[in-house]
């Protein structure tokens, strides 16, 4: 209700003028002991007897508390626009620019938790990733320290690369290339020494007491990764808890605002008519 009553105060203004300008012209034209009239006549005629005592000082501080009612509105609303991208940026700084600063720190608090949580992670994802590669080079001969994660993957299935058996990678390829060339040796043998892995990437693993730790080691090193993750999602959160929480004290504060203005609600009417010598009469009514 506030707000269109506001709304009705800032269209009455220009309306009202308008019908003191149009009503004033229209009586003065229509006399016939004016021998010329012009529009800076008419104002002239809108002289402080022509109407009632302070009504035009009434009419300006109208119309000087419409302006700073709309320049507010819209400081409230750049204010309120600035506040929800700053929090996206940075979850707290949209409060910090409201002059929310407890609100603001927590979380500022819970940002900075989070990346703690992230970063604590990714390093000891890391430390392990290179804890079990030096473990595949003590104790199963492998003479790389960087392959993708498939490789890793298969010294931790397969005691050996070469050879035949349950537990060598070969037997697993000769099986895969049987399936596919079932008649040609020649493109079985092809198919397997494309895929199976040569020189410093073959291994042997030394025991299975030191492959069964490895498999421990790099499983540590993938969940660890996998908890870093958690945190891009739990910052996104926080971005989107810390926007809405900047519109809600936005809106607060507007609303406060409004209820602490004097004579906030209270219609004011600006009104205009003519008077029967042609002069203009302008009225600044408010009620109570």
């Amino acid at each position: 209700m506030k707000s269109e009553r506001s709304c009705n105060a800032l269209i009455a203004v220009p309306i009202a003028l308008s019908l003191l300008l149009l009503g004033g012209a229209a009586e003065a034209a229509s006399l016939s002991d004016r021998a010329s009239w012009s529009p800076l006549a008419l104002v002239t005629d809108l002289s402080a007897d022509a109407l009632p005592t302070g009504a035009l000082a009434a009419a300006d501080r109208a119309l000087a508390a419409t302006d700073a009612a709309r320049a507010e509105v819209g400081g409230k609303r750049s204010g309120s626009r600035k506040a929800l991208l700053y929090s996206l940026l940075l979850p707290g700084a949209g409060e910090l620019s409201l002059g929310e600063h407890g609100r603001a720190n927590g979380f500022f608090i819970a940002e900075g938790a989070i990346w703690t949580h992230f970063v604590w992670f990714q390093v000891a994802g890391h430390l392990r990733k290179d804890n079990y590669i030096d473990q595949a080079r003590r104790h199963a001969g492998v003479g790389v320290s960087s392959a993708d994660d498939t490789y890793w993957k298969l010294l931790g299935q397969y005691q050996t690369s070469r050879g035949t058996g349950a537990d060598a990678y070969e037997e697993t390829l000769r099986r895969e290339a049987r399936d596919l060339y079932p008649t040609s040796p020649a493109d079985q043998d092809a198919w397997v020494a494309e895929r199976l892995p040569s020189g410093d990437r073959a291994w042997a693993w030394s025991s299975e007491e030191a492959q069964t730790s490895y498999r421990a080691t790099r499983e540590d090193s993938r969940r660890a990764y996998d908890r870093s993750k958690y945190s891009i999602a739990a910052a996104i959160v926080n971005r989107i808890l810390s926007a809405i929480d900047t519109q809600i004290v936005s809106r607060k504060q507007s609303n406060a605002a409004r209820s602490e203005r004097p004579g906030d609600g209270t219609p004011l009417l600006l009104l205009a008519d003519t008077a029967p010598d042609g002069s203009g009469r302008l009225y600044l009514t408010r009620s109570f």
